[in-house]
């Protein structure tokens, strides 16, 4: 029979006089931009892979909890010195009815590099039931952004052929299990998004996919395993990553010629090759500004000298110029500069700009208007 990692490490960690705590402590005629657009995002996923060497026990740090599961830290925790209220470390949950799960470090079958994570429960029966796994609460996301979150994962049923459930999911608005019933989850929230369900076995990992639009900014990560076995079935998860997609939310407008219904206000200053446009939204939202060449005021110098001959060239209408669309930007007071117009012309613009309202992602522009750079 082989025995808890967690156990083993406690054992080694009480024999050189080091407390458990300590161990936790330390160990269309339209110009898109390009996705590349969109560089002010700092979300990002802490101790993906597990491999910090940096693990603590829950009940310790959270109570409410038996003892003996130990979950990767967040990065450079070391002393327990993050707050909560910006902590990225992996805590685990259980569905409220169903056998207490267990977590400790997988150094045997993990996926990739040092360490994984392996979920069963603290019940022997073969009637218990898991429904559980770990979560990470993700700060600094854009709202009205996409997010795809991954991780690998691996049912490992001993000498049983039970099948599991394993999935992926995200909080839009980075929902918390504080302080109402943590551990314990009785009802995810209507803003949880799942990915596909696959029920991968050991020996293979497979790669489990979710992604969903950000309403806040933060969201939160979920793993779910959904295993019967109580502790004979063990699910192995490693190797998360976080990701932003934005190839889909950089046209916040489809078709710029027919806009939506005009909802905000905006003004343009124009210098000679430059001009700044300006709105306001009550809330953080991500900004454009779409902008085309109408005409040139440029005076044009007739030819001189005496014509003795009258031409007739028929009249060719020419099509409107391309629009042009500036990069995403998130915030309040917008504030969007644009270089390289010509001087003495007329351009036709509008802002756009899309957030959250009412718990949806929406998008806002204003009326389309013209400005003249100067001479």
């Amino acid at each position: 029979m082989r025995y808890p990692i967690g156990a083993l490490l406690l054992v080694l960690i009480l024999a050189l006089g080091v407390s458990a705590i300590a161990y936790a402590e330390q160990g269309g005629g339209w110009t898109p931009a390009t996705p590349d657009a969109v560089a002010d995002s700092t979300a990002s996923l802490h101790n993906p892979g597990f491999d910090n060497h940096d693990w603590y026990e829950f009940n310790e740090r959270y109570g409410n909890y038996v003892v003996g599961s130990w979950l990767p830290d967040d990065d450079n925790n070391i002393g327990n010195t993050i707050p909560e209220s910006i902590r990225q470390d992996w805590r685990l949950w259980f569905m409220n009815g169903y056998s207490l799960i267990e977590i400790d470090p997988e150094q045997v079958y993990q996926q990739n590099d040092d360490a994984g994570v392996q979920v069963r429960t603290y019940d022997w029966s073969e009637s218990a039931h898991q429904i559980g796994g770990v979560y990470q609460i993700v700060h600094n996301t854009i709202p009205c952004l996409t997010y795809r979150f991954q991780m690998y994962a691996e049912s490992y049923p001993e000498q049983k052929y039970w099948d599991a459930v394993l999935k992926v999911g995200i909080d839009q608005v980075g929902w918390d299990l504080v302080p109402e019933h943590r551990p314990a989850v009785h009802e995810f929230p209507s803003t949880m998004v799942w990915g596909a369900a696959h029920d991968y076995k050991f020996p293979n990992y497979g790669l489990l996919t979710v992604e969903a639009e950000a309403l806040n900014d933060k969201i939160t990560v979920f793993t779910y395993a959904d295993a019967p076995g109580g502790r004979y079935h063990r699910v192995l998860w490693d190797t998360g990553s976080l990701a932003e997609i934005t190839s889909d939310q950089l046209q916040l407008v489809d078709d710029p010629d027919n806009p939506p219904t005009a909802t905000l206000s905006a003004g343009v200053t124009a210098g000679s090759t430059s001009a700044v446009f300006t709105w306001n939204t009550t809330t953080g939202a991500l900004g454009q500004v779409y902008y085309r060449l109408v005409r040139s005021n440029a005076e044009v110098t007739p030819p001189s000298g005496t014509f003795t001959h009258t031409a007739y060239l028929p009249y060719i209408a020419s099509s409107p110029n391309p629009w042009q669309v500036t990069s995403l930007a998130k915030t309040t007071a917008h504030s969007v500069s644009v270089t390289g117009l010509s001087p003495n012309s007329v351009y036709e613009y509008f802002v756009a700009s899309r957030g959250v309202s009412n718990g949806v992602c929406v998008t806002w522009v204003s009326s389309k208007a013209e400005f003249t750079t100067t001479q």
